[in-house]
């Protein structure tokens, strides 16, 4: 092993937790624990990976140490110089490899990314999202929050930073602890433009009537209610259906500026849309990145001339931007799994979305993706798995409702989070799939009871 290092990966975890939220100067420390690895692999060797590990070779690691894992290990072979190979062919000495997750979105960006590392006897594992914010983030506590840098630096990933919310502004309430998500997304509309077979949405399944955007006072109501009740949102994600489908749009992001406990805007398109040279002008506010979800590879010519057209659009714009191929899973099946009380409580335990997935659709808060799903497809009336925003009379009582629902033990939403999680080879492949069209039956059947 190179460099000795006696802090254990409980230590190392407890220290990067704290400088990635800027507290305290750990950079020594942490560098040091990653020298002491005779050999780091950086999973991933997109454009979050090529820039980490760019970030290692200049801080004097032998490239000979530092190794890229990638199933596009045969078309990459090297990326800044660094060999790009199969995933888990370098075996020998599991103890001596440092594991640095560089996915930073999609299913290996979490907690199941961490247990096929560690099922497979890789003890040492670090978040390189994590280590970014600790180690090369531009937002520094002696500086203080900039949109700025969260605009510019386009290969982190929003959705995951600790970073973001913990330096940005944020309303005080004497006398009680902060609330603050890293992350909260306001769906805007149940139309898209697409049909993907694995829509995380199951747009496919809403019915002609359910296909609408939700009215402008609706919206505006919405996050006001959530911006008053919570202490702020690092992350305010924008999304539908396709959020460039509501006529509105514009006056949905001009209320959010209204907000002062926020970080930055983000609005999620598949570029298959009608994009007005006069709306960008409008969304062209220093706060502001149009996030381009790439699923041009399982579409037609003609949408693939309109989605390079848009972007081109956006680039001339000088409004923040990112193209991406997304990592899809495919989303539970929702169908009843019948688990017990303790199951139930593991599950939530142990889930990623109730983090990074709150949502707000239609006047109701939802604590993850699966309730989102049961309960904007009215597929069961799981009452205490949701909040009902028009249902208290001030901030504060939703504020402790809000609380209420996320510090449940587990959901009633939670035995219907399954059959799902596959990785998906098409990301946006389009058609109904048969996965889930047990949807369809659930509803016709509640709607003629």
């Amino acid at each position: 092993m190179a460099e000795s290092n006696s802090k254990t990966p409980e230590e190392v975890e407890n220290i990067l937790e704290q400088a990635r939220r800027g507290i305290g100067n750990h950079t020594d420390d942490l560098l040091a624990y990653i020298k002491s690895f005779d050999k780091i692999v950086l999973r991933g060797a997109g454009n979050f990976g090529s820039a980490f590990g760019l970030f290692l070779t200049k801080e004097n690691i032998p490239a000979a140490n530092i190794s890229y894992w990638d199933k596009r290990y045969a078309e990459l072979r090297q990326v800044n110089g660094l060999n790009v190979e199969k995933p888990f062919s370098y075996t020998p000495d599991k103890g001596n490899i440092l594991i640095i997750n560089c996915i930073p979105n999609g299913s290996l960006s979490g907690s199941v990314g961490k247990e096929e590392f560690i099922s497979q006897g890789y003890s040492h594992y670090l978040s390189g999202m994590a280590l970014f914010e600790a180690l090369m983030c531009g937002i520094k506590p002696q500086t203080g929050f900039d949109a700025k840098v969260c605009l510019d630096t386009t290969f982190c990933n929003w959705c995951s930073c600790k970073r973001l919310s913990a330096m940005m502004p944020k309303n005080v309430r004497e006398q009680q602890p902060p609330f603050v998500y890293s992350l909260a997304t306001f769906v805007i509309n149940q139309k898209c433009t697409l049909s993907c077979s694995h829509c995380g949405q199951y747009i496919n399944h809403y019915s002609k009537e359910e296909r609408v955007n939700f009215s402008l006072d609706k919206v505006k109501s919405d996050i006001d209610n959530i911006f008053e009740s919570i202490d702020g949102i690092g992350y305010v994600s924008i999304i539908g259906g396709e959020p460039f489908v509501h006529p509105e749009l514009d006056k949905i992001i001009e209320h959010v500026l209204t907000k002062t406990n926020f970080g930055v805007i983000g609005i999620t398109t598949n570029g298959i849309c009608d994009i007005e040279d006069s709306l960008l002008e409008k969304l062209n506010n220093g706060k502001t990145r149009i996030i381009f979800s790439d699923y041009t590879a399982a579409l037609n010519e003609n949408q693939i001339k309109l989605f390079k057209k848009n972007v081109n659009k956006v680039a001339s714009s000088g409004i923040s931007f990112t193209v991406g191929q997304p990592i899809w899973a495919t989303p539970a099946s929702l169908r009843k799994l019948n688990l017990s009380e303790s199951e139930k409580v593991h599950k939530k335990a142990n889930c990623n979305s109730r983090v990074t997935c709150k949502t707000i659709q239609n006047g109701v808060y939802y604590p993850c993706s699966t309730t989102a799903a049961m309960g904007s497809h009215q597929l069961a009336n799981f009452q205490n798995d949701w909040v009902e925003l028009g249902s208290t009379t001030s901030a504060e009582e939703l504020r402790k409702k809000i609380l209420q629902v996320d510090e449940q033990p587990y959901y009633e939403s939670c035995d219907h989070c399954g059959e799902g999680g596959g990785e998906l080879a098409l990301s946006g492949e389009q058609g109904v799939s048969e996965s889930y069209i047990h949807i369809d039956a659930i509803k016709r059947k509640k709607s003629s009871s």
